[in-house]
């Protein structure tokens, strides 16, 4: 019963912590996606900082085309950004959750497997016990038998 008991739970350990893993990978993909768009963000802004020298008059239209683009685009990552962090957040929930599960089962599985070693360390205490004092009682009967002999002498 212990060890059917005991198989259960390492099979619920095991499956939480697939889950745990597959929700980890997960949310590594949505960190990911966020520091993508944050480089995105700062090529961008690192763009608009970039000072032409008033004398180059062939970057005049390009920067005229290219500010107001850059500063729509930053503002599309920026609002990727925001949708993505509540996203973030309830994927570190659940990997947290996923993780406490794990954690239970598993220390559910050590209580018990402990307590199974216990278990079987008695029985066998008690096993060595009542063969020691089968093996003195014998001892005992031997020495009776022997005093009566020679007393019978």
């Amino acid at each position: 019963m212990d060890r059917r008991r005991l198989s259960a739970i390492d099979l619920l350990k095991r499956l939480k912590k697939y889950e745990m893993e597959k929700d980890a990978r997960e949310l590594g993909e949505l960190r990911h996606r966020m520091v993508q768009l944050e480089r995105q963000r700062q090529v961008l802004a690192d763009g608009l900082s970039f000072k032409t020298p008033a004398y180059d008059a062939n970057f005049t239209p390009y920067m005229q085309q290219f500010v107001p683009a850059a500063k729509v685009e930053i503002g599309l990552i920026a609002e990727k950004m925001v949708q993505l962090k509540p996203n973030i957040t309830t994927m570190e929930n659940r990997v947290s959750d996923k993780f406490q599960q794990y954690k239970t089962f598993d220390i559910i599985h050590i209580s018990l497997s402990a307590q199974m070693r216990r278990k079987h360390d008695a029985r066998e205490n008690a096993e060595i016990e009542e063969t020691v004092l089968w093996r003195w009682t014998q001892k005992q009967r031997a020495k009776k038998r022997a005093l009566n002999k020679i007393q019978k002498s």
